[in-house]
C-alpha cells in the first residue's frame, strides 16, 4: 500500500461531483495538469469506475486516483480492480475499513466528532476525512482537534474554500479535499476549463507556500 505522502504528493485532492462525466474527465486532466496532486471520482459520476481506468491510462499513472462516497464494501474490490489508490467514505463504515484491508488499498474514513474520529482510527482509516469542516469551524475545529488528537492524520473535506488551504495545511493536514472550490457546477455545466486550470493553480501555490509539518 502507498504512503499518505505517495498518495496526496502536495496535500490537495480534487473531489469531482458531476453528472457529466466528459466534462468531469477533461476536468480531472486540466485540474492535475495545473498543479493538483491527486483526484477523487465519487460513486455519484456516472461510470466513475470506468473514469479512474481512463484517468490513470491517460496520465500514465503519474497521479493518485481514488473512488468517494463509497457506502458498500463491495465497492472496494471494484475500487482496486479500476486503478485506483485510495477509497473515502462520507461516514464511519468499519466494514469498509475491512474491505480496504482485505484488498490492500488506502482507506479514508469519514467522520466528524472526536469520538468518531477515534473509531475511524480503529477501523483502519490510514487518513480521517473531517467532514463537513466548513460548517463547523473550518480551521477553528481543526485547531481545538490538535490538542487531544494531533497524532491523528487527518483529510478536510466539505465547504473548504481555496483560502482556507493555507490554514488547514499549517495545522498539520495531510490533506485538503477540494469541490466546489475547484470544480465549480457552472463551470462543469459550461464546460469552462479555463476556470477550473487557474482554481487549480491557485490551490496549488497556497499549499506550496505552507511548508511539510512533521
Amino acid at each position: 500500500m502507498r504512503s499518505i505522502s505517495e498518495v496526496f504528493p502536495n496535500r490537495l485532492c480534487g473531489v469531482l461531483r458531476t453528472e457529466n462525466p466528459a466534462a468531469g474527465f477533461q476536468a480531472c486532466l486540466t485540474a492535475v495538469e495545473a498543479g493538483i496532486g491527486t483526484i477523487e471520482i465519487t460513486k455519484t459520476v456516472p461510470s466513475c469506475f470506468e473514469m479512474i481506468k481512463g484517468l490513470v491510462a491517460t496520465t500514465g499513472g503519474r497521479y493518485p486516483v481514488g473512488v468517494g462516497t463509497v457506502w458498500d464494501p463491495g465497492a472496494v474490490k471494484e475500487a482496486k480492480e479500476a486503478g485506483a489508490s485510495f477509497v473515502v467514505t462520507p461516514v464511519l463504515l468499519p466494514e469498509v475499513g475491512e474491505a480496504c484491508r482485505k484488498h490492500d488499498i488506502m482507506c479514508v474514513l469519514g467522520a466528524l466528532t472526536p469520538t468518531e474520529i477515534y473509531q475511524a482510527r480503529l477501523a483502519g482509516a490510514a487518513l480521517v476525512k473531517v467532514f463537513p469542516i466548513a460548517p463547523v469551524g473550518g480551521p477553528r475545529y481543526v485547531e481545538a482537534l490538535s490538542g487531544p488528537m494531533g497524532g491523528v492524520p487527518l483529510w478536510v473535506s466539505g465547504g473548504v474554500a481555496i483560502e482556507d488551504i493555507g490554514p488547514y495545511l499549517s495545522l498539520g493536514v495531510k490533506a485538503v479535499g477540494l469541490t466546489g472550490a475547484l470544480f465549480p457546477a457552472d463551470a462543469l455545466a459550461q464546460n469552462n476549463m479555463e476556470v477550473i486550470r487557474r482554481n487549480a493553480v491557485r490551490a496549488a501555490q497556497a499549499a506550496a507556500a505552507v511548508p511539510l509539518v512533521a
